[in-house]
């Protein structure tokens, strides 16, 4: 009599035997010198569970592994157990140290949301269990830690993004509240720097990730998360008209999705004017400048300005304010001498001063009255300041001509920023609000 044949288990795939491994690291000898290094964790049964649904928790250990990584060294390690050179080469693991951290960033926003939502992200497979209702933003406990955010109030927020791009539709058949979360925004999350806004991001419709993407996943700052809630589906969907080309759009969203306000604004003309100026340019620079509107918008508006501008101030336009730019139109300046005469003012004045005075001006007014007076005086002395300085360098160069010296308007400039900075700068400190985030490095 023959057996009957058993059934034989699929062979797992490299790749999953490969993030199985990773998990074991993970969960065993990682998190034991984590409690090493935060000893209330080891009073925990599952010190792992508990960082991973604890953003605070989750941040403040990527940040000691960056900080203490002679503790992991023995994991730092390639195939022949040398230590790796940098972060994105190949680990003995079979994954890079930056896609580790993409792993265990992926893995808290699916524990975190399991957490908030109060549901499993996999349903079980026995008797399907009634839904979790979708948590109260106004009632949830799942806040961020004191002291996180200085521009933003995630409730606020929450209920800027439902209004603005629509609330969450009901649940398909079988489907969990976080397992629709979770479905729609992994595969945009890659980032330490991500964890800070899980509080946020789970309180953003679903439908908006489907969307969107990494269009939300990479606004690195409070200030551009709450630019993109007051954007509204509506201004995407005319970006997208006007775009026309869905390989433009998709650019555009995996870029900065900003940006769509700006050629929603501009419209075929405008957009076709100033998109052909920068067609020289790496993409994300490009949406970049797009996203920085009222000087975008300015670039078409203002008919003293060129194509040739456009390319000959390129380096700058994602940073200059609308003021800035109509200063230097206001100047008169050859076009060969448009970047030199920036060139000249951020190496005379300093990156924070340079920035201050010819950066983006902040559009987010914070809620509280204080700050809001705060950054209304700072913002008018920097226009101030600003002006003052273009009309002295006007002033010194004109005088420079009749004296017949040949040093041109940007010897004026060097000679006024290097006069007024000193005062600038005590000034600065006294209004400065909280400098914007920088892009972080990846």
């Amino acid at each position: 009599m023959v057996s009957p044949a058993v059934p034989k288990r699929p062979t797992e795939s490299p790749d999953a035997l490969i993030r199985k491994e990773i998990a074991r690291i993970l969960k065993g000898p990682v998190a034991e010198r984590m409690t090493q290094l935060i000893p209330p964790l080891a009073s925990h049964a599952d010190p792992f569970k508990t960082v991973m649904e604890s953003p605070e928790l989750l941040s403040a250990c990527l940040k000691l592994f960056a900080a203490k990584r002679d503790m992991f060294a023995d994991f730092l390690i390639d195939d022949d157990g040398n230590p790796v050179p940098a972060d994105d080469v190949r680990l003995k693991c079979g994954r890079s140290v930056n896609q580790v951290i993409g792993m265990a960033v992926r893995q808290g926003i699916r524990s975190y949301a399991e957490l908030y939502f109060g549901d499993p992200v996999t349903p079980p497979k026995a008797a399907a269990q009634p839904p979790a209702k979708s948590p109260s933003p106004e009632k949830s406990t799942a806040l961020p830690p004191r002291g996180w955010f200085k521009l933003i109030d995630v409730v606020k927020l929450a209920a800027l993004f439902r209004s603005n791009f629509g609330s969450e539709s009901g649940l398909a058949k079988n489907q969990t509240n976080s397992g629709r979360f979770y479905a729609a925004i992994k595969d945009s999350l890659d980032y330490q720097w991500q964890v800070q806004f899980f509080p946020i991001y789970v309180r953003i419709p679903s439908h908006v990730f489907e969307k969107l993407g990494v269009g939300i996943t990479r606004m690195y700052s409070e200030e551009r998360l709450i630019r993109l809630a007051q954007l509204a589906m509506a201004d995407i969907n005319k970006a997208e008209s006007v775009l026309k080309d869905p390989v433009l759009f998709r650019e555009m969203m995996d870029n900065n999705v900003l940006a769509s306000a700006a050629v929603g604004d501009l419209g075929d003309a405008g957009f076709k004017e100033v998109h052909g100026a920068l067609g020289h340019m790496e993409a994300k620079q490009k949406w970049d400048v797009l996203a920085n509107r009222e000087t975008a918008v300015r670039l078409f508006e203002d008919k003293r300005i060129t194509k040739l501008d456009i390319a000959a101030l390129s380096d700058y336009l994602h940073m200059l304010n609308e003021n800035a730019l109509t200063a230097v139109f206001d100047l008169k300046l050859p076009r060969e001498q448009m970047q030199v005469f920036f060139d000249t003012a951020e190496k005379q004045l300093g990156q924070a001063l340079f920035m201050a005075l010819f950066g983006p001006v902040q559009k987010v007014v914070p809620d509280d009255p204080e700050e809001q007076e705060k950054l209304k005086k700072y913002q008018q002395f920097a226009q101030n300041a600003l002006r003052g300085m273009v009309s002295a360098v006007k002033l010194l160069d004109d005088k420079m001509r009749r004296d017949g010296k040949e040093e041109g308007i940007g010897e004026a400039l060097a000679m006024v920023c290097r006069a007024r900075r000193p005062d600038l700068e005590k000034e600065m400190k006294k209004l400065l609000p909280t400098p914007p985030a920088p892009p972080p490095s990846h």
